[in-house]
Protein backbone atom coordinates (compact mmCIF):
# COMPACT_ATOMS: atom_id res chain seq x y z
CA UNK A 1 0.00 0.00 0.00
CA UNK A 2 2.96 2.39 0.80
CA UNK A 3 4.43 1.76 -3.53
CA UNK A 4 0.09 2.56 -4.03
CA UNK A 5 0.26 5.14 -2.56
CA UNK A 6 3.65 7.01 -3.60
CA UNK A 7 2.03 6.22 -6.98
CA UNK A 8 -0.95 8.22 -6.58
CA UNK A 9 0.93 10.67 -4.49
CA UNK A 10 3.35 11.01 -7.12
CA UNK A 11 0.24 11.25 -10.44
CA UNK A 12 -1.23 14.03 -8.19
CA UNK A 13 2.27 16.27 -8.25
CA UNK A 14 3.46 15.97 -11.66
CA UNK A 15 1.05 18.79 -12.99
CA UNK A 16 2.24 20.78 -10.04
CA UNK A 17 5.75 20.53 -10.69
CA UNK A 18 5.38 20.69 -14.59
CA UNK A 19 3.63 24.00 -13.58
CA UNK A 20 6.29 25.19 -11.35
CA UNK A 21 9.56 24.18 -13.98
CA UNK A 22 7.26 26.34 -16.74
CA UNK A 23 7.36 29.36 -14.04
CA UNK A 24 10.63 29.04 -13.34
CA UNK A 25 11.70 29.18 -16.86
CA UNK A 26 9.72 32.24 -17.11
CA UNK A 27 11.35 34.44 -13.86
CA UNK A 28 15.29 33.14 -15.76
CA UNK A 29 13.95 34.13 -18.73
CA UNK A 30 12.82 37.20 -17.32
CA UNK A 31 15.85 37.74 -15.59
CA UNK A 32 17.75 37.55 -19.09
CA UNK A 33 18.78 33.49 -18.52
CA UNK A 34 19.11 32.97 -22.39
CA UNK A 35 18.92 29.10 -21.69
CA UNK A 36 15.73 29.77 -19.77
CA UNK A 37 14.50 31.59 -23.38
CA UNK A 38 15.40 28.45 -25.18
CA UNK A 39 13.47 26.30 -23.28
CA UNK A 40 10.42 28.42 -23.60
CA UNK A 41 11.03 28.19 -27.28
CA UNK A 42 11.39 24.51 -26.90
CA UNK A 43 7.84 24.27 -24.97
CA UNK A 44 5.76 26.65 -26.80
CA UNK A 45 7.31 26.49 -30.38
CA UNK A 46 4.40 23.61 -31.26
CA UNK A 47 1.24 25.73 -29.58
CA UNK A 48 2.50 29.45 -31.54
CA UNK A 49 2.63 27.43 -34.66
CA UNK A 50 -0.39 25.76 -33.92
CA UNK A 51 -2.18 29.58 -33.64
CA UNK A 52 -0.84 31.11 -36.31
CA UNK A 53 -2.28 28.35 -38.46
CA UNK A 54 -4.89 30.32 -40.99
CA UNK A 55 -3.93 33.37 -39.17
CA UNK A 56 -1.20 34.53 -41.68
CA UNK A 57 -0.46 32.82 -44.98
CA UNK A 58 1.41 29.47 -44.68
CA UNK A 59 4.59 30.59 -46.69
CA UNK A 60 5.21 33.53 -43.66
CA UNK A 61 4.24 31.08 -40.94
CA UNK A 62 7.53 29.95 -39.50
CA UNK A 63 9.12 33.63 -40.02
CA UNK A 64 6.10 34.85 -38.06
CA UNK A 65 6.82 32.39 -35.43
CA UNK A 66 10.18 33.47 -34.61
CA UNK A 67 8.97 37.36 -35.07
CA UNK A 68 6.46 35.86 -31.59
CA UNK A 69 9.36 34.89 -30.13
CA UNK A 70 11.50 38.35 -30.77
CA UNK A 71 8.51 39.78 -29.30
CA UNK A 72 8.10 37.62 -26.49
CA UNK A 73 12.35 38.16 -25.73
CA UNK A 74 11.59 41.95 -25.24
CA UNK A 75 8.65 41.93 -23.59
CA UNK A 76 8.87 38.93 -21.33
CA UNK A 77 10.44 41.47 -18.42
CA UNK A 78 6.51 42.99 -19.06
CA UNK A 79 4.71 39.79 -17.90
CA UNK A 80 3.72 40.31 -14.44
CA UNK A 81 2.25 37.02 -13.79
CA UNK A 82 -1.47 38.12 -13.32
CA UNK A 83 -2.42 35.27 -15.95
CA UNK A 84 -1.16 31.67 -16.82
CA UNK A 85 2.20 32.60 -19.66
CA UNK A 86 0.21 30.81 -21.98
CA UNK A 87 -2.26 33.03 -22.34
CA UNK A 88 0.12 35.75 -22.43
CA UNK A 89 1.89 34.08 -25.13
CA UNK A 90 -1.51 33.54 -27.05
CA UNK A 91 -1.88 37.23 -26.87
CA UNK A 92 1.23 38.08 -28.25
CA UNK A 93 1.10 35.93 -31.23
CA UNK A 94 -2.40 37.63 -31.91
CA UNK A 95 -1.14 40.95 -32.18
CA UNK A 96 2.12 39.64 -34.02
CA UNK A 97 0.20 38.00 -36.72
CA UNK A 98 -2.67 40.89 -36.61
CA UNK A 99 0.60 43.24 -37.74
CA UNK A 100 2.62 40.66 -40.00
CA UNK A 101 1.85 41.40 -43.75
CA UNK A 102 4.81 39.44 -46.38
CA UNK A 103 7.72 41.44 -44.91
CA UNK A 104 10.47 41.02 -46.90
CA UNK A 105 12.86 41.93 -44.37
CA UNK A 106 12.85 40.67 -40.82
CA UNK A 107 15.30 41.51 -37.84
CA UNK A 108 16.50 38.05 -36.33
CA UNK A 109 18.21 37.22 -33.51
CA UNK A 110 20.37 34.52 -33.01
CA UNK A 111 19.38 33.34 -29.91
CA UNK A 112 15.99 32.00 -31.99
CA UNK A 113 18.06 30.73 -34.57
CA UNK A 114 20.45 28.67 -32.54
CA UNK A 115 17.84 26.81 -31.00
CA UNK A 116 18.69 23.46 -31.33
CA UNK A 117 16.07 22.09 -34.05
CA UNK A 118 14.88 19.12 -31.85
CA UNK A 119 10.93 19.95 -31.93
CA UNK A 120 9.08 17.50 -33.34
CA UNK A 121 6.93 19.26 -36.41
CA UNK A 122 4.66 16.59 -37.26
CA UNK A 123 0.95 17.46 -36.42
CA UNK A 124 -0.49 15.15 -33.90
CA UNK A 125 -4.04 13.59 -35.04
CA UNK A 126 -6.53 15.98 -33.43
CA UNK A 127 -4.31 18.97 -35.47
CA UNK A 128 -5.42 17.10 -38.60
CA UNK A 129 -8.81 18.52 -39.20
CA UNK A 130 -8.60 19.77 -42.72
CA UNK A 131 -7.11 17.99 -45.62
CA UNK A 132 -4.11 20.11 -47.20
CA UNK A 133 -6.27 20.89 -50.53
CA UNK A 134 -8.93 22.53 -48.52
CA UNK A 135 -6.72 24.36 -45.85
CA UNK A 136 -5.25 25.70 -49.30
CA UNK A 137 -8.79 26.58 -49.89
CA UNK A 138 -9.69 27.91 -46.76
CA UNK A 139 -6.60 30.02 -46.57
CA UNK A 140 -7.49 31.73 -49.96
CA UNK A 141 -10.78 32.78 -48.72
CA UNK A 142 -9.80 33.35 -45.12
CA UNK A 143 -7.07 36.44 -46.97
CA UNK A 144 -10.23 37.75 -48.02
CA UNK A 145 -11.51 39.10 -44.83
CA UNK A 146 -10.37 41.70 -42.88
CA UNK A 147 -7.27 40.76 -40.27
CA UNK A 148 -9.77 41.71 -37.12
CA UNK A 149 -12.29 39.50 -39.04
CA UNK A 150 -10.21 36.46 -39.67
CA UNK A 151 -8.47 36.55 -36.22
CA UNK A 152 -12.16 36.28 -34.44
CA UNK A 153 -13.15 33.60 -37.11
CA UNK A 154 -10.12 31.50 -37.02
CA UNK A 155 -9.77 31.48 -33.42
CA UNK A 156 -13.60 30.69 -32.47
CA UNK A 157 -14.50 28.78 -35.16
CA UNK A 158 -11.53 26.50 -36.63
CA UNK A 159 -8.95 26.78 -32.79
CA UNK A 160 -12.16 26.25 -30.50
CA UNK A 161 -11.38 29.33 -28.44
CA UNK A 162 -13.77 30.99 -26.57
CA UNK A 163 -14.89 34.21 -26.99
CA UNK A 164 -13.84 35.67 -23.24
CA UNK A 165 -10.46 34.24 -23.87
CA UNK A 166 -10.53 35.85 -27.18
CA UNK A 167 -11.55 39.50 -25.93
CA UNK A 168 -8.61 39.03 -23.76
CA UNK A 169 -6.37 38.33 -26.36
CA UNK A 170 -7.16 41.33 -28.70
CA UNK A 171 -8.01 43.22 -25.92
CA UNK A 172 -11.40 44.40 -26.47
CA UNK A 173 -14.93 42.90 -25.11
CA UNK A 174 -17.48 39.84 -25.96
CA UNK A 175 -19.70 41.80 -27.73
CA UNK A 176 -17.15 42.95 -30.14
CA UNK A 177 -15.75 39.55 -30.24
CA UNK A 178 -19.39 38.55 -31.33
CA UNK A 179 -20.37 41.06 -33.85
CA UNK A 180 -16.99 40.33 -35.76
CA UNK A 181 -17.43 36.48 -35.81
CA UNK A 182 -20.55 37.04 -37.04
CA UNK A 183 -19.85 39.41 -40.14
CA UNK A 184 -17.21 36.85 -40.49
CA UNK A 185 -19.22 34.14 -40.66
CA UNK A 186 -21.46 35.80 -43.38
CA UNK A 187 -18.36 37.33 -45.65
CA UNK A 188 -16.62 34.04 -45.41
CA UNK A 189 -20.07 31.56 -46.07
CA UNK A 190 -20.90 34.15 -49.38
CA UNK A 191 -17.56 33.95 -50.58
CA UNK A 192 -17.49 30.09 -50.10
CA UNK A 193 -21.09 29.57 -52.46
CA UNK A 194 -18.32 29.43 -55.16
CA UNK A 195 -16.73 26.38 -53.71
CA UNK A 196 -19.55 23.40 -52.73
CA UNK A 197 -16.98 21.82 -50.74
CA UNK A 198 -15.99 24.83 -48.56
CA UNK A 199 -20.13 25.80 -48.71
CA UNK A 200 -20.74 22.84 -46.63
CA UNK A 201 -17.68 22.80 -43.89
CA UNK A 202 -18.71 26.24 -43.42
CA UNK A 203 -22.27 26.75 -43.12
CA UNK A 204 -24.22 26.70 -39.88
CA UNK A 205 -21.54 27.79 -37.64
CA UNK A 206 -23.11 28.43 -33.88
CA UNK A 207 -21.62 31.29 -31.53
Amino acid sequence: MLWLDSQVTVAVQAPRMREAMGASAVDRAKAGDVSAFRELYASHHRQVTRQLNFLVPRADLEDVVQDVFIEVFRSIKRFEGKSAFTTWLYRVTVHVAMKSRRKHTRSRLDIVEDVPEQVDERPRPEEVSLSAERQVRVEALLEKLSPKKRAVLVMHDLQGVDAQTIALALDTNILTVRTRLFYARRELEALAKTDPALEEFFQGGES
